[in-house]
């Protein structure tokens, strides 16, 4: 509970007067940056992403350190944006299952209304109506919680949290377990989920509370040959990356020398950094398997590798910002 009763308070909270606070709120539109973030893996699929900066950025961050941060508790059941939480810690819990179920929820944030957001403030945070709207305001962008707004992650787990108890609820009577990343549902035990009822049940919840789940991203199946778990395979009961990663970082390391001799190059490229890191990826997950790939990175010669890359044009794919037509970005009535 945020117990945040008077508008007077709230700009006490953050630093600011009342006046510079309201007015602030009515501008904001003049601090954010509207952008797609491409994914050469999905060409097709582009995420809209905002930028604030200024007084916005300034009232949202201490939103965050000052009010919610310290006065709200992560969902027990939710691995994601949590401190000392991960897709480890996610997928860890699921160590004892045989079989298990994978769902996504399509949209996340767009999909968390600003009304939502408003009761949240106003019923749940027990704020008062004037401070729950300036909450909102601040916390939401085109009618909805936004992809770039620091407070979104923490303020869609706490709209998740009817969802996660029902969730739970259903599993712990079935004597299943259940856990969520961000927007990734995960539900393992010791029956085949095919023909169960969850298959129905958990997109119903959803729906229920106003979520849609993504159809093309459910998976069920054994844990032990089946869908990963938040990108994971466990196996003997143990985390690991899937096969394909190591076989493909391994793939991309025999490349990337046959590049500094002057052999045949598949590609894409990456560049050493990159591939160092999808390796500390590894490492973190399963020790031993790092440190054989780190072993064969450190035999490649990279700054060979980087001299003809250059001299072939070869430039890294990553992932990219792209600033957002401004005739797609506009509209009269947007609620910031």
């Amino acid at each position: 509970m945020l117990n945040v009763r008077s508008e007077r308070c709230l700009a006490g909270i953050l630093g600011v007067s009342l006046s510079d606070l309201k007015a602030d709120v009515r501008r904001l539109r003049k601090c954010v940056r509207e952008f797609y973030l491409i994914d050469p893996a999905k060409p097709d699929k582009k995420r809209e992403v905002i930028q604030v900066c200024g007084f916005w950025r300034k009232h949202i961050d201490r939103v965050m350190e000052r009010l919610l941060l310290p006065k709200l508790t992560p969902s027990i059941h939710n691995h994601g944006g949590v401190k000392g939480r991960s897709i480890l810690t996610n997928a860890s819990a699921h160590s004892e299952g045989v079989y298990v179920y994978t769902a996504d929820i399509s949209d996340f944030f767009p999909s968390i209304h600003f009304k939502r957001v408003y009761r949240l403030f106003f019923e749940a945070f027990g704020c008062s109506p004037d401070v729950a709207r300036i909450c909102t305001r601040l916390c939401t962008y085109d009618f909805h919680l936004a992809v770039g707004l620091p407070t979104s992650p923490l303020l869609a787990d706490q709209a998740m949290r009817e969802v996660d108890a029902r969730l739970h609820g259903a599993c712990k009577t079935a004597g299943l377990t259940y856990t969520r990343f961000i927007d990734d549902l995960t539900i393992s035990g010791e029956f085949d989920f095919e023909g169960s009822g969850f298959l129905r049940l958990v997109p119903r919840i959803l729906e229920e509370h106003g979520f849609r789940i993504n159809l093309k991203k459910c998976e069920s199946g054994r844990l032990a040959d089946g869908p990963l778990v938040t990108k994971l395979r466990l196996k003997n009961g143990r985390p690991d990356v899937a096969r394909e990663c190591v076989e493909k970082l391994s793939g991309q390391m025999e490349d990337a020398a046959r590049l500094a001799g002057g052999g045949e190059f598949v590609g894409p490229y990456s560049t050493a950094g990159q591939i160092y890191g999808r390796i500390c990826f590894v490492r973190s997950v399963r020790l031993t398997r790092g440190r054989e790939l780190l072993q064969r990175f450190r035999s490649v010669p990279w700054s060979k590798v980087e001299e003809a890359a250059e001299s072939r044009g070869l430039v890294a794919v990553k992932k990219r910002l792209v600033s957002k037509p401004k005739e797609e970005g506009s509209s009269r009535d947007r609620h910031t």
